[in-house]
């Protein structure tokens, strides 16, 4: 059964239609904003969203054209948000059907287009940077490059295999392999903060429990939860 991202809870909720196919997020961050960001921004009436990252998403509403999707996203630039981005849910449903990488065994994974949240994986066992991750991690040092008053939030985590303390230990040093890679790019250290999960709030299960009170193992969800979160605070 296919399960979408749901709501945690509401600050102020206008009349939205969630049939609708095209949804504006104004922004995310780690922690929860105060109404007054967006009220004094001109924005009375949004939905707040907490997804399986922990990262508050804030959305102006749900469309029924990109038209109109496009014209609230323009409006919402102009009025401070410049990370704001159109969402297509139908693009993603598409997506999912043949087996996209953003919709993994009964989870979904939207990305960021506003670049504010990235996520970064690594192989069983290991804290070494990949190709991949390096690329990931040039995208992120480019914007504290450019933007000297950002911070960011290096968040460590595992799967669930092994014992508690040693995932901590390993989900620490995935975190300090990540704030190390940027440190050789310039960003100085204190702007950077570590936050260290181990195989706690996983996105995904690492294993599905059985009528016998057996657990089998899903190594394609594992490799999801075996990552660094990289959040960046503007």
């Amino acid at each position: 059964m296919r399960h979408y991202l749901s709501f945690a809870f509401v600050l102020l909720i206008p009349s939205f239609s969630f049939a609708q196919d095209f949804r504006v997020q104004i922004a995310a961050f780690e922690e929860p904003m105060k109404a007054s960001y967006f009220t004094d921004r001109g924005v009375e009436a949004y939905l707040e969203t907490l997804d399986q990252m922990k990262v508050y998403r804030y959305f102006a509403g749900a469309y029924a054209t990109r038209q109109e999707a496009e014209t609230v996203k323009q409006d919402l630039v102009a009025k401070g948000f410049p990370f704001a981005t159109v969402i297509d849910l139908e693009e993603q449903r598409i997506l999912c059907e043949i087996n996209c990488p953003y919709f993994r065994n009964g989870v979904l994974f939207i990305p960021d287009p506003d670049a504010n949240v990235r996520n970064v994986y690594f192989d069983f066992g290991l804290s070494t940077l990949t190709t991949a991750t390096r690329s990931e991690l040039d995208k992120v040092a480019l914007r504290l490059i450019k933007n000297k008053s950002f911070r960011l939030n290096i968040l460590g985590y595992t799967d669930g295999i092994g014992s508690p303390q040693a995932n901590v230990e390993l989900a620490g040093a995935r975190a300090r392999a990540a704030r190390n890679y940027l440190i050789n790019k310039g960003i100085r250290a204190d702007r950077m903060f570590i936050k260290v999960f181990g195989e706690a709030d996983p996105v995904a299960p690492n294993g599905e429990d059985q009528a016998d009170g057996t657990v089998i193992d899903l190594p394609e969800n594992r490799k999801w939860n075996r990552r660094v979160v990289l959040v960046v605070l503007e």
